[in-house]
């Protein structure tokens, strides 16, 4: 196919989002295609920002469900533990709110960092199952950041300096908040709630004003598992967005909608800390962590952390099987984002530098992998193929068993000069012979390879 071809395609789909009109129900919600320019950009940061970032606490479990944890065992466990030793048992959570400073927050380096890490988008935690909101909600009067701890909007901040470099915004929003009291009472009503005064009141007044407010191209919502859809009338919300929003054209969601949506309702599928080692028949992300915890934990350690290689490998086979990678960074309560996760995205970004061709813009090929570390991507523009191998055959001879190639067929390294000498057969493939390259001229794998004229 050409890639005029391809183009037109997307003008068809853009045409179609704008025209149509969607009603309330999962199967008109369904049929609106996913803008184009998600799937094109593959690579975004996710970060998880709150007051939980205070205690910094989680042994096991991720620091962001403190509250959860201090709650739930409150008469005993790990967490009542840390915080009865280290605040005393009498200091209650939202106190937290008033020490959640953020400031050494600076979301001119922070939108610096994800564009150098070769990110295209952002999402940012909103609001998270706490209740705390990073802007000034009103229905969480006295319980945001701007009437309590930094007093900043921290959305509209980050939201600003992300547009301002070309990068798409998200914002996750918590569909509903464990310990508050509107949703303890429609939760108490009945399975499934015989109320709604929460969601009414609380959660879709909340989801409007982030909308209307940040305009965000990704609306990211999580908590789904606890309600259906039709409690937190999510088609209802979902039918706005997609008619109405100033934003329609761009804007795209997830399948967090309600407790039996996620997989097949919405927008992008989604799962946490996953590889889908095969072809995955509709657009999906993958949602991953550098260490363990989402929000930040001071009592990780070293070894809970990837190595940049290993989460490149995420991304390559993530990329290669149709998904988008979404890689968390937690920042401190005085907003640093920790030095080995800056290292980390600053080694991704020297990376997608060089390879960045064989990811960005990419489609699946008719063929994923060959062994567990070559995966393929192809360019449907340019007919472009992309083996990508995450090892260096110590006799300097690589396999490729999937590709054809012909007379006309030229490889290249990405990243170094001069093309790649081979030989192929019906029966084996293609052989490369790889050059003498030292880790000064190619320090980081996986080692891509471009074929052009192949099949």
């Amino acid at each position: 196919m050409t890639q005029k071809y391809y183009i037109l395609i997307a003008l068809c789909i853009a045409m179609t989002i704008v025209s149509a009109q969607y009603e309330p129900n999962w199967a008109s919600i369904n049929s609106r295609p996913l803008p184009e320019w998600y799937d094109e950009i593959k690579f975004g940061i996710f970060v998880h920002w709150g007051t939980y970032a205070v205690p910094a606490f989680g042994n096991g479990t991720g620091g962001e469900w403190y509250w959860y944890w201090l709650d739930t065992l409150a008469d005993g466990g790990w967490v009542s533990a840390y915080h009865n030793r280290s605040f005393g048992p009498d200091f209650t959570y939202q106190s937290f709110a008033s020490m959640f400073t953020a400031h050494l927050f600076d979301p001119e380096a922070w939108a610096d960092l994800f564009a150098r890490s070769g990110a295209k988008y952002v999402v940012l935690t909103s609001k998270h199952h706490e209740g705390y909101t990073n802007w000034p909600s009103a229905q969480s009067w006295g319980y945001n950041s701007v009437d309590v701890g930094p007093h900043m909007d921290l959305v509209g901040a980050l939201t600003k300096a992300v547009k301002a470099r070309g990068l798409h915004m998200g914002l996750y929003f918590s569909l509903f908040e464990w310990f508050n009291p509107l949703y303890q009472a429609d939760a108490a009503s009945g399975t499934p709630p015989k109320t709604d005064i929460y969601v009414t009141d609380t959660m879709l007044p909340q989801l409007y004003d982030i909308a209307n407010r940040y305009e965000p191209d990704i609306i990211w919502p999580d908590g789904d598992w606890v309600q259906p859809s039709s409690y937190f009338q999510s088609t209802e919300f979902l039918a706005w967005l997609y008619n109405n929003y100033t934003n329609k054209e761009n804007v795209i969601v997830n399948d967090r909608w309600g407790s039996e949506t996620r997989g097949v309702d919405g927008g992008f599928w989604t799962d946490e800390q996953f590889t889908a080692g095969k072809l995955v028949p509709h657009k999906w992300e993958t949602c991953m962590t550098i260490g363990y915890s989402w929000g930040y934990n001071q009592y990780e350690d070293a070894g809970n952390y990837q190595t940049a290689a290993e989460l490149l490998q995420v991304l390559v086979e993530t990329v290669s099987c149709g998904g988008n990678l979404l890689l968390n960074v937690g920042p401190t309560k005085e907003g640093i984002i920790p030095i080995i996760m800056q290292t980390r995205l600053l080694e991704i970004g020297d990376w997608l530098a060089i390879n960045g061709e064989a990811i960005y813009g990419s489609k699946p090929w008719r063929v994923q992998n060959d062994t567990a570390s070559i995966w393929y991507t192809w360019n449907a523009g340019t007919s472009d193929l992309y083996a990508m191998s995450y090892d260096w055959p110590t006799d300097s001879v690589l396999q490729l068993q999937s590709p054809v190639a012909s007379a006309a067929t030229t490889i290249t390294l990405l990243g170094y000069p001069q093309t790649i000498s081979f030989t192929h057969s019906k029966e084996s493939g293609i052989t490369l012979k790889l050059p003498q390259l030292t880790p000064s001229l190619y320090p980081l794998p996986p080692y891509t390879f471009k074929l052009t004229n192949a099949k």
